[in-house]
């Protein structure tokens, strides 16, 4: 797989680790991405009946709509629905997969923009998992296919803690933020290159813009950044003003670590400076809950190559403790 390999301080693996504590589903989850495209290895949780040819390569072009419409049909009627947010600068979907219970049939005019989604349901928390920003980040797109499979299949078998979950959680699935990076990146290509043209890497979008770095920042006293070569930055601010997430996930390649916010800080600082939220203990809990759940990242030594010293108390961190982000 494709991963970043720079200069650069390494990606965050889980951001905002939200759902994190609810999706470890019913299995310790055997899937340890290694920073910098060492090993992936995914099997599925107990019980589940694991078609081989399902895990063994990554889902290009039409197949990634494909492979949600195939997840949202492993439930039963009235759990999914499947929909884009927006498009890419190369016109690819921004494929969001919807998975709660009761939300009646589709849209009968084969509708599959944000208004496919369908209404709120009333009482029931919003959350959100995003993957695959930087385009060559491949396993959490990948992860979030598998996941939809889990959560619709095991619902429809039955699964008390999945039906429990649906019933009472509003579940949104974004695996792919950046489909046209995900394109031009090569598997097994791990270099992370500045000359080419924009873009070329496959991190950035096809404007040579990296989403991860193109948000408006909450501490910047100047104008905000245009969003004009970053329609999927557009796409995803104008679905979270449309709704009303609790909590949410970025889920990227880079350390075995899951941070917490804020990712950055007023003082901009490159490092070392703890930037607090109102609900510190809240995400300090949910980041603790995924890593010690994780074989590797609750070692919080993952050792992983070019920074074997790098270390985690408890594998979680505080985002701009780390290094400090603009734009995230």
């Amino acid at each position: 797989m494709a991963s970043d390999w720079d200069a650069r301080p390494p990606l965050r693996s889980g951001r905002l680790p939200l759902l994190l504590c609810l999706l470890l589903l019913r299995s310790p989850a055997r899937a340890a991405h290694i920073k910098k495209a060492e090993a992936t290895t995914t099997t599925t949780s107990a019980g589940t009946e694991a078609d081989e040819g399902q895990f063994d390569r990554y889902y290009h072009g039409e197949e990634l709509g494909s492979a949600l419409k195939e997840a949202a049909a492993a439930g039963p009627p009235g759990l999914a629905r499947l929909f884009s947010i927006g498009n890419s600068v190369e016109g690819r979907p921004l494929w969001v997969l919807r998975l709660t219970a009761g939300l009646g049939p589709p849209p009968p005019d084969g509708n599959a923009g944000p208004d496919a989604a369908g209404p709120l349901l009333p009482g029931r928390p919003q959350v959100k998992l995003v993957g695959n920003m930087h385009g060559d980040e491949t396993v959490s797109r990948q992860v979030l296919i598998y996941l939809a499979r889990e959560l619709a299949a095991g619902y429809r078998r039955g699964d008390p803690r999945l039906v429990r979950l649906l019933n009472t959680t509003d579940v949104y699935l974004l695996p792919s933020l950046n489909p046209d990076g995900f394109e031009r990146a090569h598997e097994g290509d791990c270099g992370l290159s500045d000359s080419g043209p924009p873009g070329a890497s496959g991190r950035d979008n096809s404007r040579g813009r990296d989403l991860n770095r193109s948000f408006p920042d909450q501490f910047s006293t100047g104008e905000p950044p245009s969003l004009d070569d970053v329609p999927e930055v557009r796409a995803l601010i104008d679905w979270i003003r449309r709704n009303k997430f609790v909590l949410s996930g970025n889920l990227h390649g880079g350390s075995v670590v899951a941070s917490y916010p804020f990712d950055d800080s007023p003082e901009h600082k490159a490092t070392g400076i703890y930037s607090k939220t109102s609900d510190d203990e809240v995400f300090k809990y949910l980041a603790k809950a995924y890593a010690s759940n994780h074989p590797i990242m609750k070692t919080g030594a993952p050792h992983c190559p070019g920074d074997e010293d790098e270390t985690f108390k408890d594998g979680i961190t505080n985002g701009a403790h780390w290094y400090d982000v603009e734009g995230m």
